[in-house]
């Protein structure tokens, strides 16, 4: 099969388990997501957050990623969708409108020759601005609450996935969209010249994390499972 214009093969079939948020290769060997990555090393932290409030947030966001994935699809039956929910689909349709977006990748899975696995919200490609008169290709990863400073070296990693090869991976753009309940949303797009200091700090962490020298947990409670982003 041939590549599609841009994006690299991926490494390995995904074996994907939504209720562990766990990924595997074809042969049942477990690979760390990146944001279980950022989580155990500490470059993301929510363990200040209490448990009923990061489980609703958890939901908002994943009713959200489905309800956003049926509409790029051409599945979404507006009237079905709950009113809470509406504003965020509002919000996403008109930054697609404003921004010339057009997906080409929807919530695309992945595992990276580099050892770490997750899934793209977005990735497509934007018209032609100033600033890049040919037209421009971009990652594009939803939020429902704030845009935290991790989000920098999630989205780098996340862009290997389009370019196997570091100088290529640099090249794609990285933007954050927080999508918010009153129907709004904000842009935050990560400067391509930090691409090289975010993707080693990332790489970093997950040698680390590998090494067994962090293990990132709620409190003193060593038996609880880590925070994920």
């Amino acid at each position: 099969m041939p590549e599609r214009e841009g994006v690299s093969q991926p490494m390995s079939t995904v074996l994907f388990d939504a209720a562990s948020h766990s990924y595997r290769t074809a042969d049942g060997i477990p690979v760390p997501s990146v944001t279980q990555i950022l989580a155990k090393s500490g470059l993301c932290d929510f363990s200040f957050v209490e448990d009923e409030i990061r489980s609703r947030s958890m939901q908002r966001g994943n009713s959200v990623h489905w309800m956003l994935q049926f509409e790029d699809e051409g599945a979404l039956n507006y009237r079905q969708v709950p009113m809470k929910l509406r504003p965020y689909r509002k919000a996403y349709r008109d930054w697609k409108l404003g921004s010339g977006f057009f997906p080409e990748l929807i919530e695309e899975q992945f595992i990276s020759h580099f050892g770490f696995a997750g899934t793209l919200d977005r990735y497509g490609r934007l018209p032609s601005t100033w600033m890049f008169p040919a037209g421009s290709r971009a990652i594009v990863d939803f939020k429902t609450g704030e845009i935290q400073e991790w989000v920098r070296y999630q989205l780098a990693a996340y862009s290997i996935k389009i370019h196997s090869h570091p100088a290529m991976a640099r090249t794609v753009r990285r933007i954050a969209l927080a999508l918010r309940a009153d129907g709004t949303y904000k842009v935050r797009e990560f400067e391509a010249a930090s691409w090289e200091k975010d993707f080693s700090i990332f790489m970093e962490a997950k040698r680390r994390v590998d090494a067994g020298h962090v293990e990132h947990v709620r409190g003193d409670d060593k038996t609880r499972s880590p925070v994920y982003c």
